[in-house]
């Protein structure tokens, strides 16, 4: 990206204070991290307000900054505007407004970071391709993605996340996605959307954004996505293992290092492996040779690229200490990332104890009981031998599990970490898994050691 502070200061109708010529390469949030040719984006927080940062961030080399209130004698270049994040957002939309390649929006309650990389794998073999960094997703991260298309750039795949009711049209505004996928409508965000009905509504805004004739790949496996259908204005492609889908997986052999499996569309038979864990990996992959195939992109080629998907970091990444398999799941957690995630451990085939470290789900609201309960019920109904809750909240998985005998509850890491040592042996599996806030990363570390 290379745009004037000029032009900037035009596309989000502020007012331009300083040097219009100077170049901007990338917005920032984070004062800490400034670099020359990066635009501050001071955002006013529950406890912090950015803009005391500013004298700060131009001191350290910022080409311009966004302002919502007067400054003195700045060091540099400003464009005032009443709300920082919706500026941002207005110069994404207008920069995005510059690209005519497709743009593939991912969505749903879990899942959406895998089946973004999977995607952009499969895009990429036949396409250059731009795809989000990490999970930035949100109202913040998802303007600065769009804002990393580059002239050269053949395609974009953009993950969208949205947490409150209305977040996901402003976003979905921004990025003006050609092609989406909705990967599964959970109970992530229940506190604030309050039923899973709610849930898919608002993210199924992505569509209103799409060309008209655009095609929405939805989990056709999902009880509530399967519902959908299509219109004039927009297209429904289920992927999924179901007979009803137009991608279908058939002939699945698992191991705990992937799938192999056919997929059948169209009456064509195509031998698949993903190197992931679990049949929710086996539908990202279905996923993303879907959209890889409508936007060009070669078959085999998108086959052979999806072969050599890595797990990012945190997600379900299987690794090996000292005889022992850990299944590490750490970056976040909800009840059906929960379920998902010890299936795998369910299916899993080790010659010892199968143990299930589940830390707190957050911001589940009225659901939080309840969400946690069934968990452990379901870590019991499918083989779990023994069950560690780590947290408040992670009392009623043990409850839910039901084995006071084979279970256990510390309210800190370090306790079931301890516990954990004294108790795994080789040919022991051990899964762990909580909300990102839990940091249950803490316990693979000093399993690790």
């Amino acid at each position: 990206m290379k745009l004037t502070v000029a032009e900037i200061a035009a596309f989000c109708g502020g007012r331009l204070e300083g040097d219009g010529s100077a170049l901007v390469t990338s917005f920032f949030t984070d004062s800490r991290k400034t670099e020359p040719g990066m635009m501050f984006v001071p955002i006013r927080g529950e406890n912090t307000d950015a803009h005391r940062f500013i004298p700060q961030v131009f001191a350290a080399g910022a080409a311009a900054t966004f302002s919502e209130e007067p400054l003195e004698n700045p060091a540099g270049p400003v464009v005032y505007v009443e709300n920082s994040r919706a500026a941002l957002q207005k110069v994404a939309e207008r920069y995005r407004e510059q690209f005519t390649i497709p743009v593939i929006g991912i969505t749903g309650s879990v899942g959406k970071t895998t089946t973004k990389e999977m995607v952009a794998l499969a895009v990429s073999a036949g396409l250059r391709t731009m795809k989000t960094a990490g999970n930035a997703n949100s109202q913040i991260g998802l303007p600065m993605t769009v804002l990393r298309i580059e002239p050269e750039d053949e395609a974009a795949v953009v993950e969208m996340g949205v947490s409150m009711p209305g977040e996901m049209a402003r976003i979905a505004r921004v990025a003006k996605p050609t092609l989406a996928v909705m990967t599964n409508i959970g109970v992530s965000h229940i506190e604030f959307m309050k039923t899973r009905e709610n849930i898919l509504a608002e993210k199924f805004k992505i569509a209103d954004y799409l060309p008209a004739g655009g095609t929405v790949f939805v989990n056709g496996d999902d009880d509530l996505l399967s519902t959908l259908e299509s219109t004039p204005e927009k297209k429904i492609a289920r992927f999924g293992l179901g007979e009803a889908c137009d991608w279908r997986a058939v002939e699945l052999d698992a191991d705990v290092y992937g799938t192999r499996f056919v997929c059948e569309h169209k009456g064509k038979r195509t031998p698949m492996y993903v190197p992931a864990a679990g049949e929710h990996n086996v539908r990202n992959a279905l996923a993303a040779l879907a959209v890889a195939e409508t936007v060009g992109v070669e078959e085999a080629d998108a086959v052979r690229a999806i072969a050599q998907y890595e797990p990012p970091a945190m997600r379900q990444q299987i690794l090996e200490a000292n005889g022992v398999t850990l299944i590490d799941d750490t970056y976040n957690a909800s009840p059906d990332s929960m379920r998902a995630s010890l299936k795998i451990l369910a299916d899993m085939r080790c010659t010892g104890k199968k143990y299930a470290v589940l830390a707190d789900m957050l911001e589940l609201g009225d659901y939080a009981v309840r969400g946690h309960f069934e968990t452990g019920a379901f870590a019991a109904a499918n083989g779990v031998d023994f069950v560690i809750g780590v947290g408040p909240l992670s009392k009623h998985i043990v409850e839910g599990f039901g084995d006071a005998q084979n279970s256990a509850w510390f309210a800190a890491n370090a306790e079931a970490a301890a516990f954990l040592k004294a108790h795994v042996q080789p040919g022991d599996a051990v899964l762990c898994k909580g909300s990102r806030g839990m940091h249950t990363d803490e316990i693979i570390r000093a399993l690790s050691k």
